[in-house]
């Protein structure tokens, strides 16, 4: 998984399980909820887990 902002970025690698059973789903939304707001409704919700394995991005330059 990667996130890029202008000329920020970071790399999250490693095993990824789809899990689509109604507990890891309703904690998902919960977990959502508590950050940003209450997600539509969407019966085919799925969670994607990734198990991290190795984190990548460029280093902080000295004097940042």
């Amino acid at each position: 998984m990667s996130q890029a902002e202008g000329r920020r970025w970071s790399t999250l690698e490693g095993t990824a399980v789809i899990k689509d059973d109604p507990v890891s789903v309703a904690d998902a939304e919960c977990r959502y909820t508590e950050r940003y707001k209450n997600p539509r409704v969407n019966p085919n919700r799925v969670v994607i887990e990734i198990t991290v394995t190795r984190v990548l991005g460029p280093t902080k330059p000295s004097g940042w």
